[in-house]
């Protein structure tokens, strides 16, 4: 961890953290979807007058983010949190040069579209984009937690940290499970994107604090 240029990285990821945190921009455009059936990567889709920020938004935290494992890279300690929070950001910086052509909770077209698989190349890059990106964050928690635990969790921030990661693990994997319930049965699931949203709100305050969390466990 002593080889973890502290401030700089700090920076990085905090910017990154805001950045990520999409419900900004959603509530800055009067929340133009709906929050119970909607997902929040629906912002970013070509047909939404907010699709260029939210992609300049996920472009951004996730070129930050990099930066940020770039100048870390050298701390073996936190080898699996760094190359999983790669996995995150590389898989949000394709997703940002790959959006859906339309919303689907917005458009009962482009739902029929989807459901009847004629939705394109564009939906199905976007999905395997969002589920590298997934798997990142739930690696990151997991890693996260693995780190604290091996270090005695040392002091609020810590403990703070924790609480968030374990946070992200429980609503990255049930979200998951629901999006897939719903892929296979092809039943509607009740609002998933509360849950979506619950699981990012808690990811980016995790992305925030992570090196403060740490840097208190590792100077125990």
């Amino acid at each position: 961890m002593d080889a973890v240029p502290y401030r700089p990285v700090r920076n990085l990821l905090l910017a990154a953290a805001v950045l990520y945190c999409s419900l900004l921009l959603e509530a800055a455009a009067g929340f133009p979807l709906n929050v119970r059936t909607s997902f929040l990567s629906e912002l970013g889709a070509r047909d939404q007058s907010t699709s260029w920020y939210a992609r300049a938004m996920d472009l951004s935290s996730s070129v930050l983010t990099l930066l940020a494992v770039l100048l870390a890279r050298r701390s073996r300690e936190l080898a699996g949190l760094l190359i999983s929070t790669a996995v995150f950001a590389f898989g949000t910086m394709f997703d940002s040069f790959s959006p859906m052509d339309c919303a689907p909770s917005a458009s009962a077209a482009c739902r029929a579209s989807e459901v009847n698989g004629q939705a394109g190349a564009a939906l199905v890059l976007h999905e395997a984009t969002s589920t590298i990106a997934g798997v990142g964050t739930i690696a990151m928690a997991v890693f996260a937690l693995i780190a604290l635990h091996r270090r005695g969790w040392g002091g609020w921030s810590s403990k703070l940290l924790a609480v968030l990661a374990g946070g992200v693990l429980v609503t990255q994997v049930w979200l998951g499970s629901v999006v897939a319930y719903e892929t296979l049965s092809g039943e509607e699931v009740a609002a998933p994107g509360i849950l979506q949203r619950a699981s990012t709100l808690l990811f980016c305050l995790m992305l925030g604090t992570l090196l403060p969390g740490l840097r208190q466990a590792f100077s125990r």
